[in-house]
């Protein structure tokens, strides 16, 4: 690795956002220290970077991280990502999003001019009055994770004020890709791929189609967290999405569109959840006014997603 190459620690970095994040760091030519707590990606697979493991909910082992490979930045994407375990379980969701945000953060508290971005979620806004929503909506969040999103995002903004650590709190809306786990798109693509290898038809279970969602390509969403980071105000919070709300029901209607599969669409009650906003939609002025303009098309996602799956048939 150069030795005058910039540093980043990506905690989560094996995760969906963090594994694009890597690459894409690497690719410009950052010396990457990822952070995982699972199976780690070999670090031969992405030159310029390392794996470490590195859970954050421990405190010592953050420090020691952040002392041994100095970051510039820490990008910091590790956490309980996904609504509904957050209902079964809020104080290990809490526990995992609030005290490792926390951890991160007083391990930083003697580096001032490292730089923090966090990942935040668009439901912290819950059912916003405004839409698109601005950041300065009120904060109403309506799930034990974007409660815990929120109060994260409100520590990192503490700590700036307090201690002058330059945060950057992303709220990112909706994000989709080739292999993500646990969102609609990805699973009605593996629905309709499995149908596909079945003879040309099957069945799609769903949740609420009705829910209108902001969604953008994982590859685009890196590319604003690493802008904000570079161009951003210290402190401030900045939304990342497409600034369109898509319908559920759009999202499989736009997979059908690019299969021959005959489809049968199976409300399932167990899909549902507790509590679920009928629109998010991020208003994105002040991610573009710093020069980030979404390069990928929406079919464009909605095919990597297909062919990812199709390329994994088992």
């Amino acid at each position: 690795m150069a030795p005058d190459a910039q540093r980043a620690l990506i905690t989560g970095g094996t995760g969906f956002l963090g594994g694009h994040l890597t690459q894409y760091l690497a690719g410009q030519g950052w010396e990457v220290t990822v952070g995982h707590l699972g199976k780690p990606v070999p670090s031969a697979t992405v030159p310029g970077t390392r794996s470490i493991r590195l859970d954050v909910v421990d405190s010592s082992a953050v420090k020691r991280a952040v002392e041994r490979w100095r970051p510039d930045v820490v990008y910091h994407l590790a956490g309980q990502a996904y609504i509904p375990p957050s209902w079964k379980d809020p104080a290990s969701t809490f526990r995992t999003n609030f005290d490792g945000t926390r951890n991160v953060l007083d391990a930083l508290a003697h580096r001032p001019r490292t730089s923090l971005g966090f990942a935040g979620s668009g439901t912290e806004y819950g059912a916003p009055k405004e839409v698109p929503t601005p950041e300065t909506a009120e904060l109403r969040p309506a799930s034990p994770y974007a409660v815990s999103k929120a109060c994260a995002d409100l520590l990192c903004h503490q700590y700036f004020v307090s201690w002058g650590i330059p945060t950057y709190r992303f709220r990112i809306f909706g994000t989709t890709g080739p292999g993500k786990l646990g969102d609609a798109c990805n699973d009605f693509a593996r629905q309709i791929v499995a149908a596909e290898s079945n003879g040309g038809s099957g069945t799609v279970r769903v949740g609420s189609l009705a829910p209108r969602r902001d969604i953008s390509d994982v590859r685009d969403a890196v590319r604003a967290m690493v802008t904000i980071v570079e161009r951003g105000t210290p402190g401030e919070a900045y939304n990342i999405g497409s600034g369109t709300a898509r319908s559920i029901r759009s999202v499989l209607q736009g997979l059908r569109a690019q299969s021959l599969a005959r489809i049968r669409v199976v409300d399932t009650s167990r899909l549902h959840r507790p509590a679920d906003e009928p629109i998010h939609e991020g208003d994105i002025t002040r991610l573009r006014r710093l020069g980030w303009r979404a390069r990928c098309s929406w079919e464009e996602t909605l095919a990597s997603v297909l062919s990812w799956w199709r390329e994994r048939p088992d």
